[in-house]
């Protein structure tokens, strides 16, 4: 059985229980102004990779009405408490969590005021990277055929035609055409191995990866559930086990089993996602690393102590102290 994971926990790595934010009118409008904005983008790469049959099936106006739903503040929070889980780890940060007493809390204040911009610009960065890309999925998945070249269209014009020609007493047209670009399903499962292959390449570097779950072609990328996948087992028998940390569930590991052929992607969930629509895809979300602010003595002596080595020792010994946690 082959095992590739990374050092990232849950319980060690999620940021803790900080309310949602509630966005103040400016700040929502310029999450909404960069959302909206990554329609062009997205219509234009349909348009190249598709051609008329982008705006025939509707693609690029489903694209344009995702990008311009409003995004829920909670759903916003869940993304960018994703990113920030891996920013900490990635820098080598206990990731600040809130102590009792909520924003009566002086520390708790003082905290929030530096995580606040730093959660912004991460949220910023992850819509002006993903939300392009995430919106071509969700077009192609929920609009585009996985054959999508119209030949039986073309066959019937190319008779009439000939036949208009009159050099010909009957004529019949059968054409095998191919797409140069898959669509549907194909398009998907072929991204999705493309996902697999980084989520491996970084697994096996010790770093978790963001990961977009595709369930609903017609939920806008907001809406999106995201997991930090830090673990992946092969054990042979064709089927992939991935775990993650999704910060809708905290305190749960997130853990399912998928199989990826050519003609379909399986996936087999735990019974607590009953419910949900079926997963039809992963997406690797790509954002830039993030600085998170720092506190306390990391922040006065910064350059004085080794404080990466001080994380890896710990990170070690919390690894082995949770072992058992870990395999349940």
């Amino acid at each position: 059985m082959a095992r590739l994971e990374s050092w990232f926990r849950p319980w060690l790595d999620d940021p803790g229980p900080w309310d949602p934010w509630e966005m103040e009118p400016p700040e929502a409008a310029a999450v909404a102004e960069l959302l909206r904005g990554a329609a062009g983008p997205a219509r234009e790469r349909l348009e190249s990779d598709f051609a008329a049959e982008a705006r025939r099936f509707g693609a690029t106006a489903l694209a344009d009405r995702l990008a311009a739903t409003p995004a829920e503040p909670e759903a916003l929070f869940r993304i960018v408490l994703a990113l920030a889980a891996i920013d900490h780890y990635r820098a080598r940060l206990a990731p600040p969590r809130p102590d009792p007493g909520g924003s009566t809390n002086a520390t708790n204040r003082e905290r929030w005021a530096a995580l606040r911009p730093y959660l912004l610009r991460r949220l910023h960065a992850w819509a002006e990277d993903n939300a392009a890309d995430s919106l071509i999925w969700r077009a192609v998945a929920g609009r585009i055929a996985d054959n999508w070249i119209p030949a039986e269209q073309i066959s019937r014009s190319l008779e009439r035609q000939l036949s208009e020609t009159g050099l010909f007493t009957s004529v019949a047209v059968d054409l095998d055409l191919k797409p140069p670009v898959p669509g549907g399903g194909a398009w998907v499962r072929a991204r999705t191995a493309e996902t697999l292959e980084r989520i491996k390449a970084a697994l096996a570097q010790r770093q978790p990866v963001a990961v977009e779950v595709l369930r609903d072609p017609l939920t806008a990328p907001a809406g999106a559930q995201v997991l930090v996948v830090y673990r992946l087992e092969d054990r042979g028998d064709g089927w992939l086990f991935l775990t993650g940390y999704d910060p809708a569930t905290p305190g749960a590991p997130q853990r399912m089993r998928l199989q990826l052929g050519p003609e379909a992607l399986r996936v087999r969930e735990p019974q607590d996602s009953e419910g949900r629509p079926a997963v039809k895809g992963l997406r690797c979300i790509d954002a830039p690393p993030g600085e998170p602010p720092l506190f306390g003595w990391r922040r006065r002596l910064r350059r004085v102590l080794p404080w990466g080595l001080f994380w890896y020792l710990g990170r070690r010994w919390r690894l082995f102290r949770d072992r058992k946690r870990d395999r349940a």
